[in-house]
This record gives structure tokens, C-alpha cells and sequence, in this order.
């Protein structure tokens, strides 16, 4: 019994240990482009990260309509050119407003992406 309890120990303390390896996943690589596209930059980051709750009759904006950028614009939740003032991008940091997503922050890469979109008058493009 006494043997059985210090092989059982033998392989359980090296898994114990190595099994922190992964506790963070590695940085998220993102290449920001000189020019940031809304259908190919910022609506993907939307659709892998906020349509599960920003949907038709569910939270506000709904991100899954094909007029999701005019709603953005028209409905005041993102000023061109003014990041710092859009609802938006104070929602992915939380300044002012809960942050988005509720499951987690963006990367700090996608992050950079949605601010250098807006302050680049957050193009339709």
C-alpha cells in the first residue's frame, strides 16, 4: 500500500507542476493595417466577439444587421475621428460605460484596431 501511495505521488506531483505551462495563452499577434477597414478589420472582431448578445432583439446595437456600421454612425455610437468620445471604444475599456465584451476584455490588439478605425473617421470601407 505504502508503495502504491509513492507511485501515485510520483506521477501525480510532475503533472501538478507542469500543468501551469498554459495557464495564459500567448499574446495575440495582430498586424494594424496603415488604414483601418471596417468590413475586413472591425466587423470580424464583431462577429467572433459581440454578436452572441448584439443581436435582433437582445442588446443594442444589433451587430448581425447587414446596416451595422450606419446604426454605429447614425445611432451616435461611434464619433468619427473621436475615439475617446464613442461609446463604443469606451465600452471595450471600460471607461464610463461596463465593459464589452461582458466574458472578457478584447485584446489589447483588437483594442488598438476598433480606436485607430474611429480616429481615422471610422470609414465605411
Amino acid at each position: 500500500m505504502k508503495k502504491l501511495l509513492i507511485i501515485a505521488i510520483g506521477l501525480v506531483l510532475p503533472l501538478s507542476f507542469s500543468s501551469c505551462y498554459y495557464d495564459e495563452l500567448p499574446p495575440e499577434n495582430i498586424v494594424i493595417p496603415d488604414v483601418v477597414s471596417y468590413s475586413t478589420d472591425i466587423q470580424p472582431i464583431f462577429n467572433q466577439s459581440c454578436i452572441g448578445c448584439h443581436n435582433p432583439g437582445s442588446v443594442e446595437p444589433d451587430l448581425t444587421n447587414p446596416n451595422s456600421y450606419n446604426i454605429l454612425i447614425n445611432e451616435g455610437w461611434v464619433v468619427p475621428e473621436n475615439a475617446n468620445g464613442s461609446d463604443l471604444y469606451k465600452s471595450l475599456i471600460g471607461d464610463g460605460a461596463p465593459l464589452m465584451p461582458p466574458n472578457g476584455a478584447l485584446s489589447d490588439g483588437k483594442i488598438t484596431l476598433v480606436q485607430k478605425w474611429i480616429n481615422q473617421g471610422a470609414l465605411n470601407n
